[in-house]
C-alpha cells in the first residue's frame, strides 16, 4: 500500500503543469508600443466591428501580460508605480483604437482601463441587442405580410415562389442583387433572401449617416 508521502509525490507532476500567471512586460517597453500597429481596427459603431476589435485587443493585452487591467484589476494596495503607469498605457491604447464618436461616448476623465473597457463592452452589447431585435421584427413583418398576400390570391406558399415574388417587388436600387439571390447554386430561402436584403439596406443607411457626418 502506498504511503501518504508516496501519494503526495505522485500528484506533484500534475501540480507543476499549472501555468503561472504571465508577468507584465516592463513599463519601459509598454510605453513605446505603437498600438495601431498591433490593433489595425478602429472601433466604430457604424462598421459593426466590435467583435473583431475586441479579439485583437484582448490578444495584444495577453501578449504583454496586461490583460488583468481589463479583466480583474488588482486591489488598491497592490497598485505600485509600474502598475499605475501600465494602466495609463492601456487606457491610451483603448482610446487610440476607437473613432471620435465612440471616444466621445465612453470618455471619462481619470477612469481606469477596467472601467473604460466595461463601458465599451456595455455600449456595443446593447447596440447589438437592439440591432438583433430590429432585424427579427423586420423579418416577422415581411414574412407575415408576404404570406398573407399569397393566401389572399390562393397561391401555394412554397420557398421558390416566395423568393421569386420577393424579387419581382424589389426596390429598383437593389436590382443588382437579383442575380445573387436567384443564383441556383446559393439556394436562398425566403428568410435568407430577406436577411440579405435587410443587411444591404442597413449598410446603405450606415453609409448615408457616415457621409452626412
Amino acid at each position: 500500500m502506498a504511503s501518504p508521502a508516496t501519494s503526495s509525490d505522485s500528484s506533484a507532476p500534475f501540480a507543476s503543469t499549472v501555468p503561472a500567471a504571465p508577468q507584465p512586460a516592463p513599463t519601459s517597453v509598454v510605453q513605446t508600443v505603437n498600438i495601431r500597429s498591433h490593433v489595425p481596427v478602429l472601433l466604430d459603431m457604424v462598421e459593426l466591428n466590435y467583435t473583431q476589435w475586441w479579439c485583437i485587443f484582448d490578444f495584444v493585452l495577453g501578449k504583454f501580460g496586461l490583460d488583468n487591467h481589463i479583466h480583474s484589476p488588482p486591489a488598491l494596495a497592490q497598485r505600485d508605480g509600474d502598475l499605475v503607469m501600465n494602466n495609463h498605457s492601456v487606457v491610451n491604447w483603448i482610446y487610440t483604437t476607437m473613432n471620435k464618436a465612440v471616444f466621445n461616448t465612453v470618455y471619462k476623465p481619470h477612469a481606469s482601463a477596467f472601467t473604460i473597457w466595461t463601458d465599451v463592452e456595455g455600449l456595443f452589447r446593447d447596440n447589438e441587442m437592439q440591432r438583433a431585435i430590429y432585424l427579427e421584427a423586420e423579418f416577422r413583418k415581411i414574412h407575415q405580410d408576404f404570406t398573407d398576400a399569397l393566401r389572399d390570391v390562393d397561391q401555394p406558399v412554397s420557398e421558390p415562389s416566395q423568393v421569386l415574388n420577393l424579387l419581382r417587388g424589389l426596390n429598383p436600387k437593389y436590382r443588382h442583387l437579383k442575380p445573387i439571390i436567384a443564383d441556383k447554386f446559393l439556394l436562398h430561402t425566403f428568410m435568407s433572401a430577406c436577411l440579405y436584403l435587410l443587411m444591404e439596406e442597413l449598410r446603405d443607411e450606415h453609409d448615408a449617416k457616415k457621409d452626412d457626418g
